[in-house]
């Protein structure tokens, strides 16, 4: 039966969850990592700019390689998918949805050093696990990071044919009890990737 991007990617977890579970289901068992293309990289450039404003002194902190499908979430996650969800998934073009689903059926590595926002740091998932395996460890490691959002988890991109539209996940945590995964869309006018529309789809919060 053909895989769809739909309300059902995404379900309640409830549990002592840390980061390394919470990336685990979709890094474990990682094939030969594919290279992203130069249109990837300009469209998450486009991307990290939008949701995260990265600069000198904000520092975007990303996992070296990217999720397949949608990972669980931390201590505890709430799915907030429903309706505007499902309208927002239903303005993508099927060829794009089903090229997020090809694409994503194995990992991109993103490149290191990071070129894809001003201050960019990239962490391999086994070294950054330990790093942020207890609220403790989390606050030194937010500490260390001071003016970061935390911790960046992104899929591959999904296109239209002609690379026009995009859509993305992306996850973000900050903390035992704190993060959120979305959708993004976005779209190309002139050469340039902009987003276009996000929908929440969890979040993580005290």
């Amino acid at each position: 039966m053909r895989r769809s991007i739909s309300h059902s990617s995404v379900r309640i977890f409830v549990g002592v969850l840390s980061l390394s579970f919470f990336l685990a289901p979709s890094f474990a068992q990682a094939p030969s990592a594919a290279q992203l293309t130069d249109d990837e990289s300009a469209a998450y450039t486009a991307l990290f700019q939008d949701l995260f404003s990265p600069s000198k002194d904000r520092p975007l902190i990303l996992i070296d390689s990217t999720s397949i499908g949608v990972p669980p979430g931390l201590v505890t996650k709430v799915s907030v998918q429903g309706e505007q969800t499902s309208r927002f998934l239903a303005r993508l073009s099927p060829e794009t949805k089903q090229d997020y689903i090809e694409r994503n059926k194995e990992h991109a590595l993103l490149p290191s050093p990071c070129r894809l926002a001003p201050d960019c740091i990239v962490y391999d998932v086994a070294e950054i696990a330990p790093l942020v395996k207890s609220d403790r460890a989390w606050r030194g490691f937010m500490k260390k990071h001071a003016n970061s959002m935390g911790v960046v988890v992104v899929s591959r991109f999904g296109f239209n044919r002609d690379h026009t539209e995009a859509i993305v996940y992306v996850g973000r945590a900050c903390g035992q009890i704190c993060g959120e995964g979305e959708y993004v869309r976005l779209i190309k006018t002139g050469g340039a990737w902009a987003v276009d529309d996000h929908t929440v789809v969890w979040f993580s919060q005290k």
